[in-house]
């Protein structure tokens, strides 16, 4: 008989409890150093980037686990901080393509601290809202929005937060700004320039107590130093890379630690093997294993019946998507070639080999499917297929859909590359 109980893992959930969080020791104390520099008026900006699933949100949201418990942090990474309380006021954006700078900045105004009152929340971004009729809701009022002029907004945007820092600043050891997904508007909006232009008015008004963190997907910088060269010289990088082995076996240790389940070592290994240190795979498998368990002891019958169900039938529709997105000929000869091969990270030189083609004519087409965010390039002539999902699902398709495998990879079919 099945039965239901709550499932502890989050595959479409960025971590928020600073418990379920796992590795990334060495970019936490970075995190840790820009906020206890920023609260004694040397802020360092930071720009989070990774590639998409390898958990970004996850460790921006640790921003707010440093305000809310910095000894429990602290403790983790074996820093002292002698009375320093990290007490941060964090106002958080997520932005989403075709957003304009001013709703991005009505969006982080709205963020407004609790604590504070409807009529003071209203009173300290009162001239903002005269000005600029933001979109927003404060205190249950809402406002119509009006476009932008980076220059005039980053002045307004600047006054506004002094009005919150005069009005807060006996609480609070400084404030953080946190922009995410901001790959998703950089390149065709201004945003770089008001970076540039607002962290300066920053220093110039006096706040030098307040800190900025971009986060976004590799490239993510290439693309705002389009609109603003120099914004690189602003933000530090933090980049996010897989996490190691240990590190993956930590995190679904923290993850069922408390659920009375425990996960036989035989299929941690097979998940750190297939997740290529990538959190979202570990939460989808975990999520699936779990609940395919029946008593209490996640085993390798129990993870190769959540594996079938996956791809066989979950996501079947979305792989399947995504394995024509990538194309067909030589496309897909090429993802049927990775998804085969032993290794999660392929040379070009086993890929052209198995599908019989010169190296330096496979150029175009990796470059293709890196566009398509199908693969990912891990290093130089070395690539893997983006999700670990789809992966497993082409070395399926003989039985999942014969239509779109081919049996002799040294067959090639030629496709025309003039439009890429």
């Amino acid at each position: 008989m099945l039965k239901l109980r709550p499932n502890p893992f989050r595959p479409d959930k960025p971590i928020t409890d600073f418990d379920l969080f796992a590795g990334r020791l060495n970019e936490l104390t970075v995190l840790v150093e820009a906020l206890y520099q920023a609260g004694y008026g040397n802020p360092r900006h930071m720009i989070i980037t990774g590639s998409r699933g390898i958990g970004k949100s996850s460790f921006v949201n640790q921003l707010q686990s440093i305000a809310d418990d910095s000894k429990l942090v602290l403790d983790k990474l074996k820093i002292e901080s002698d009375d320093f309380k990290f007490n941060f006021a964090i106002f958080k954006h997520r932005a989403v393509e075709g957003e304009s700078v001013g709703q991005v900045v009505s969006s982080l105004l709205s963020k407004m601290p609790t604590k504070i009152s409807r009529a003071n929340a209203l009173s300290l971004i009162k001239d903002f809202v005269d000005r600029w009729k933001p979109s927003v809701s404060v205190g249950g009022v809402e406002l119509e929005y009006q476009a932008d002029i980076v220059s005039n907004l980053s002045s307004d945007f600047v006054k506004t937060v002094k009005n919150l820092w005069l009005a807060e600043k006996d609480n609070l050891d400084g404030i953080a700004f946190v922009i995410d997904e901001v790959d998703t508007i950089a390149g065709n909006t201004n945003i770089a320039s008001f970076l540039k232009v607002t962290t300066e008015e920053l220093i110039e008004s006096g706040l030098d107590k307040v800190a900025v963190f971009l986060v976004g997907i590799t490239g993510a910088m290439d693309k705002l130093k389009e609109d603003h060269p120099s914004v690189a010289r602003i933000f530090e990088t933090i980049e996010l890379l897989p996490l190691k082995d240990d590190e993956v076996k930590d995190v679904i240790s923290r993850t069922l630690h408390g659920t009375g389940t425990v996960m036989e070592e035989e299929v941690q290994d097979r998940i750190v093997q297939i997740a290529g240190g990538f959190p979202s795979p570990i939460h989808q498998l975990g999520y699936h294993a779990f609940k395919t368990d029946t008593d209490s002891k996640i085993g390798t019958d129990d993870f190769e019946i959540a594996i079938d169900e996956m791809i066989g039938r979950i996501k079947r529709e979305e792989l399947s998507k995504l394995l024509r997105k990538a194309g067909s000929g030589d496309y897909r000869r090429i993802m049927i070639a990775m998804a085969k091969h032993d290794a999660i990270d392929v040379p070009l030189a086993d890929i052209s080999k198995l599908i019989d083609r010169s190296t330096s004519n496979m150029s175009s087409y990796m470059k293709a499917l890196e566009n398509r965010e199908i693969i990912t390039k891990v290093d130089r002539a070395l690539y893997r297929i983006t999700d670990p999902l789809l992966r497993l699902y082409i070395r399926k398709l003989d039985i999942l859909e014969p239509e779109l495998s081919y049996e002799d990879l040294a067959e090639p079919e030629q496709e025309d590359l003039s439009s890429e």
